[in-house]
């Protein structure tokens, strides 16, 4: 007899034409989904894995799941939006002597820009098991908003302030290292994501505007603002973590749950 925890209960429904069935495994605490037809979206196609020739084609189907898929996936609840991308919090301490030791909170962070990512390349390697999926990042540009708490000192400037951080980075390049094996459930092979890496490549400038910084004295924020922006390369140390939690936050999100969504056959045609 199986009890109820280990169940697996069934739903169909039909999405632009394709019937899919999704098997909810509380075992294994996951969405598993099959689909009763091959129609799929159209700007996806199966890549070889294996063949360094299929490069290109994962390039584009990655650039593709961003773009394309934006706003979430059609049938599938949990992905939210890319564009904006929003982060409930994140804290932050970074120190690089002599011109920074802070310590940064942000809330309620928004991101706008990732779905326009454009995939400079891609590689693959197959290790006994697993795959090692690589891919080159280009963002033209990435703007950020966030409610910011401060504490420390940046440059010459002793800052102890709470406020509105704006941000636009301009020509933002990082790499991608995607850990993956494939996963058998119920006859049907899914890719699980084991571990997703960034690693911030390339920045041409950055823009950043702090409110509050001096109680309100605006003249004060203005130069401040003003040092910030002609120092943009300290000022990018203590954004970099953000923006590597944040690239690895979306990331690994959106990989993961696309993965468990579409059978690995839709998407790389030399994995069995």
């Amino acid at each position: 007899m199986i009890d109820d925890a280990t169940q697996i209960k069934r739903k169909s429904f039909c999405l632009n034409h394709v019937c899919i069935t999704i098997a909810n495994d509380f075992l294994l605490d996951s969405i598993l989904i099959s689909f009763s037809t091959c129609l799929l979206a159209t700007f996806i196609k199966p890549c070889a894995l294996k063949d360094s020739q299929s490069n290109d084609c994962l390039a584009r189907n990655i650039e593709n799941i961003f773009q394309h898929w934006r706003n979430g996936v059609p049938g599938l609840s949990g992905v939210g939006s890319l564009d904006p991308f929003r982060v409930n919090r994140l804290r932050i301490a970074q120190r690089v002597p002599p011109n920074v030791d802070v310590r940064v909170e942000l809330r309620n962070m928004t991101t706008v820009g990732l779905s326009q990512a454009k995939i400079l390349n891609s590689t693959t390697l197959y290790n006994t098991g697993h795959y090692n999926l690589g891919f080159h990042v280009h963002l033209t540009q990435i703007n950020l908003t966030s409610k910011y708490k401060l504490k420390g000192h940046v440059l010459l400037l002793n800052l102890n302030s709470t406020g509105i951080l704006t941000s636009e980075l301009d020509n933002l390049e990082f790499y991608v290292a995607l850990r993956m094996q494939p996963q058998q459930a119920e006859g049907i092979t899914f890719m699980n994501v084991n571990a997703i890496k960034t690693d911030i490549a390339r920045i041409d400038n950055i823009r950043i505007n702090l409110t509050n910084l001096f109680n309100g004295n605006k003249e004060l924020e203005r130069s401040a603002n003003e040092i910030f922006n002609e120092n943009w390369r300290v000022l990018f140390e203590i954004l970099r973590p953000v923006l590597t939690q944040t690239f690895d936050s979306v990331l690994e999100d959106r990989f993961t749950k696309v993965f468990r969504y579409l059978p690995a056959k839709y998407l790389f045609k030399d994995v069995e």
